[in-house]
């Protein structure tokens, strides 16, 4: 027993404490090297980037646990964030247009869900067929018109403050403490680690393994969809391109912070949400010292890279940390 939380107490400050220092290095380096970087409207620009991305990297954390993937989250928030807006220009009151856009993304997601699970499609073949379905989808009703001017309700969901504290930062507070209480203290949180953990054991336990799957893949639809909300709310405006590599920036965050992407049952919220504020600081230096935007899309390219990359190695680590516990447990035992 005292191995075991000792396990725990190593490999939970292993992993967080490095992402803060490396938070708070990148911070005063930024700080010395640009004077516009620690400026509110610049902080303010940071905040943006990691609402969006960071609250659709909440429902790509839960479906990376479970073993899976999603690539059709950009998509999903470009189609139910235009029939949103169109439906709000069209007359329809602002809070049934969010239903609707919610309502889209669930959708999407449950379509994720049984190709999954019962068309046994590879999560990564099927998302991205939801992607280019999606992103279709969403061209041809909109013919490449961007649509505004949204009602003033609607603008505060993403461009209000309380207290002085912007709608958005709100909203990636509240959503990360929600979900990650959920997925450590519930039945269904604790179901989502162990069928991405060991799958066949969870069916001899009596776990339903695509209900499972289904739950992850529709939370993660509307999650996207909500963040689509907070963008266009934010903007006043649903551009035809829109969320462009969300796919990709949420699934480095999650990376970052911890998750597998290899082999699932491995990550948790806090650490995305680590993962998420360094991709943001990543993207706003970039801005700040004007890299070209061509460049930049080759530094985000190596930065998947090394994400993936340390994936594998804290993998491989955590194979030999495995069996020193082992190896240490049972010398306990003899003593």
């Amino acid at each position: 027993m005292a191995m075991n939380k000792l396990r725990k107490a190593y490999s939970y400050i292993a992993d967080e404490s490095v992402l803060i220092f490396i938070i708070m290095a990148f911070s005063i380096m930024m700080s010395v090297v640009s004077p516009y970087f620690l400026k509110s409207s610049n902080l303010m620009n940071i905040v943006q980037y990691i609402s969006v991305a960071g609250i659709t990297s909440i429902g790509m954390t839960m479906v990376i646990l479970t073993g899976g993937i999603n690539l059709s989250v950009g998509g999903t928030l470009a189609l139910s964030a235009w029939v949103s807006a169109y439906s709000m220009l069209n007359g329809t009151p602002w809070y049934l247009a969010v239903l609707i856009s919610l309502t889209i993304g669930a959708a999407v997601g449950a379509i994720n869900g049984l190709a999954v699970t019962v068309i046994r499609i590879p999560p990564l073949i099927a998302t991205l067929a939801l992607e280019q379905i999606t992103r279709g989808l969403q061209l041809v009703l909109s013919k490449g018109k961007p649509l505004h001017g949204f009602p003033k309700e609607f603008l505060f969901v993403g461009a209000g403050q309380i207290f002085g504290i912007p709608m958005s930062v709100i909203w990636v507070a509240v959503l990360f403490v929600i979900f990650g209480i959920f997925l450590s203290k519930t039945r269904m949180g604790r179901s989502i680690y162990a069928v991405g953990g060991n799958p066949e054991a969870t069916k001899i336990a009596g776990i339903n393994n695509s209900k499972v799957i289904m739950f992850v893949y529709m939370t993660a639809g509307v999650l996207a969809s909500f963040a689509g909300i907070i963008l266009i709310a934010r903007m006043d405006s649903a551009p035809t391109a829109i969320a462009a590599s969300l796919d990709m920036q949420a699934i480095t965050a999650c990376v970052i912070g911890g998750a597998s992407v290899t082999c699932g049952g491995k990550g948790r919220v806090f650490g995305t949400f680590l993962g998420i504020i360094i991709m943001g600081l990543i993207q706003n230096s970039l801005d700040l010292l004007n890299v070209s935007a061509y460049y930049q899309q080759f530094i985000q390219g190596i930065i998947i890279f090394l994400a993936v990359s340390m994936d594998a190695f804290r993998n491989a680590r955590a194979g030999k940390n495995n069996t020193f516990w082992k190896k240490a447990k049972f010398k306990e035992q003899l003593l």
